[in-house]
């Protein structure tokens, strides 16, 4: 009930009973009577102690919000629509114009940065969805 009264995680309820006075109780359950977690929740609210863990909880949401941000800023679209389910359906033995893959070397033409991350984009899901095929490609040249 704690831990949905306050809204906190199950292993916080357990501490903030613990403080109450709880005590183990059946199956592993702590029990404490309704009075005593009152008062000590009153006790905790006049000491103004919680406000230091409101306060550090504040800042890290702010923080884990800034960098939240941040990594979506970085993030660097490849494609889209059509062009994204090409890319990601890619094969070993149908890679888009200008890419051409032997045993031995991996050739990428491509006109501008945007060209450039959809070609290397689908030899990459190529690589996942053909993995075996293209290693048995590239390793079987090397064999003979």
């Amino acid at each position: 009930m704690i831990e949905e009264l306050l809204g906190v995680s199950k292993a916080v309820a357990w501490r903030v009973m613990r403080r109450c006075g709880a005590q183990d109780g059946p199956g592993g359950a702590l029990v404490c009577s309704r009075d005593d977690v009152i008062a000590a929740l009153e006790a905790l609210e006049a000491s103004g102690e919680w406000r230091q863990e409101s306060r550090r909880r504040e800042r890290m949401e702010t923080y884990l919000a800034q960098m939240a941000e941040f990594a979506r800023s970085r993030n660097t679209p490849v494609a889209s629509g059509g062009k994204a389910s090409a890319m990601v359906s890619s094969r070993f033995r149908k890679l888009p114009p200008g890419v051409e893959l032997t045993p031995q070397r991996l050739t990428v033409e491509f006109a501008g940065a945007q060209d450039f991350l959809e070609k290397v984009g689908s030899v990459i899901f190529a690589l996942q969805n053909d993995f075996d095929e293209m290693r048995a490609f590239i390793e079987g040249s090397q064999r003979g």
